[in-house]
């Protein structure tokens, strides 16, 4: 009896000390079974320290390996990590799901801590790699996360994927904050994505179909952009901020404008069914740039084959440029938008571009109707200063689209 008794002593103190320890302290033998079982693990439980000094990448990359649902708890400072982070699955299932516990609210509200992982620069922080089953249903689930000069998350061949209410950070990065590419179905959704260094926020190439960026806050820094998409069908930005940067969002620019001497982005291709609604874009050099490029010279730009954009608010209070530029762009309708220009602004709201020698070269069968415009003495509608068949590109654009005048 003295026997029994002292065992469930025993058992009570291990209890005790594991109910008080948390996730400080490795489960007992059984919890650690019964975690793995159902497929719901710890970073902790795997050697994680969270201290902002220790490399963590190992036991996070443990824990990554062994379970479907891996969690991050919160921790005095931060998950320190070197190199990358392989989040794809092993096996032809795949979903993997990441959830963090110190999520963002507020653009950077982090309880006064900084966010919750840190990679080194040297690599993608997250990075999903191989075939689309391996990387199917990856899922980002409030986690706060920075990493210098890389990526934070780049996806290759991933479906269905999505990251909600999270908060990504690059800095000194020329490429993006979040990578896409040959992803189907991705869905990044109350999240922010910040850039600074040319980069932008967002890059989807390569047929990444069936993207949706919606109630999202996207920044590009004093030198990069919010989001860029290229070769890609049915992809929407809805309900989003896109604030601090040079672009807004970039559709079938045919080039990498962080980088224009080098003419091709890898994949650049003709879009289809692009929707871009209920957008705010506050004070943004370039809002919109959709089919056409920038540098003209290297690089003439894709098409767009039917698009949607309405009921977006577009602002300039520092700047003197279009604030919808559009290219080679078939069958828009193009409503609702608010145009806000500062008030002696001389350039057009709306400026159409000519593509030498591209077919199409320029928008047709567009509906430009019911927009509302603001301050400045430019043009509603411009197009380049051309001649073609002995007419200004302007008179060809008003005659094979419908354009009505702006509300004032």
């Amino acid at each position: 009896m003295s026997r029994f008794l002292g065992s469930l002593a025993l058992i009570g103190v291990v209890a005790i000390v594991g109910l008080g320890s948390g996730y400080s302290i490795r489960p007992i033998r059984g919890q650690a079974e019964k975690r793995l079982t159902d497929g719901r693990v710890s970073v902790l439980d795997f050697g994680a320290v969270g201290d902002g000094k220790t490399d963590d990448r190992a036991a996070i990359q443990a824990a990554l390996d062994a379970g479907e649902e891996i969690h991050f708890p919160d921790v005095r400072a931060f998950y320190h990590v070197e190199g990358a982070l392989q989040i794809g699955g092993q096996n032809k299932f795949g979903a993997k799901r990441l959830i963090g516990h110190r999520p963002c609210r507020g653009g950077g509200a982090f309880k006064g801590k900084p966010p919750l992982m840190q990679g080194d620069g040297s690599a993608p922080l997250l990075l999903a790699v191989g075939s689309t089953n391996q990387n199917r249903a990856i899922e980002l689930t409030g986690l706060s996360a920075s990493n210098p000069a890389a990526p934070v998350l780049e996806l290759r061949s991933g479906i269905d994927a999505i990251v909600d209410n999270c908060w990504f950070s690059s800095q000194r990065n020329q490429d993006a904050t979040v990578k896409l590419r040959e992803s189907y179905g991705v869905t990044i959704r109350e999240s922010t994505i910040n850039c600074s260094g040319g980069g932008f926020a967002v890059t989807a190439y390569q047929q990444c179909n069936a993207l949706r960026i919606q109630q999202c806050r996207l920044g590009g820094g004093d030198l990069g952009g919010a989001a860029h998409v290229e070769q890609s069908a049915n992809v929407q930005l809805a309900n989003n901020i896109v604030e601090l940067g040079v672009y807004g969002l970039v559709v079938s620019s045919g080039i990498r404008l962080d980088q224009p001497e080098s003419g091709h982005v890898e994949g650049a291709g003709v879009c289809h069914a692009l929707r871009v609604t209920g957008n705010y874009f506050e004070n943004v050099q370039h809002p919109l740039v959709i089919a056409t490029a920038m540098n003209i010279e290297n690089h003439p730009g894709q098409a767009v084959f039917g698009a949607v954009i309405e009921s977006n608010h577009m602002s300039q209070r520092s700047f003197d440029f279009p604030l919808l530029t559009i290219g080679r762009l078939r069958a828009a309708t193009i409503q609702g938008n608010s145009f806000w220009r500062k008030s002696d602004s001389k350039a057009p709201a709306i400026y159409a571009t000519y593509t030498r020698g591209a077919t199409p070269a320029y928008p047709a069968g567009c509906v430009i109707e019911a927009n509302h415009l603001t301050n400045g003495s430019g043009a509603f509608f411009l197009g380049e200063d051309v001649r073609l068949k002995g007419e200004t590109l302007s008179q060809i654009l008003q005659t094979e689209n419908r354009v009505a005048a702006p509300h004032p």
